[in-house]
């Protein structure tokens, strides 16, 4: 499921900003790719969620509908305390 949160890279490269997040926010050592996926394990191998890098953008998925507020809400802590931009996605087709 897509979270509502993406982080726009303005300067920096969005893998070394997804690595930085993966760090500070869920004590993974590194991202992985997800053999057979175009999506990146980096919360530790836990893999309840994924990320995903189309051009300058960051976009998120959360396996579980339960974690998305939590997810949502390091990711959203991340970008102020890094000064970060951030695009809301709040339509969801039901």
């Amino acid at each position: 499921m897509k979270l509502d949160v993406e982080i726009i890279s303005i300067d920096a490269d969005p893998w070394a900003l997804l690595t930085k997040l993966a760090k500070a926010k869920f004590r993974a050592d590194e991202i992985h790719e997800i053999p057979g996926t175009d999506t990146l394990n980096v919360d530790n191998g836990m893999n309840d969620l994924r990320a995903k890098v189309v051009g300058d953008t960051i976009e998120f998925g959360v396996r579980y509908k339960r974690d998305e507020v939590q997810y949502e809400q390091a990711i959203l802590d991340f970008c102020r305390e890094n000064a970060l931009t951030l695009r809301f996605n709040p339509v969801r087709g039901n």
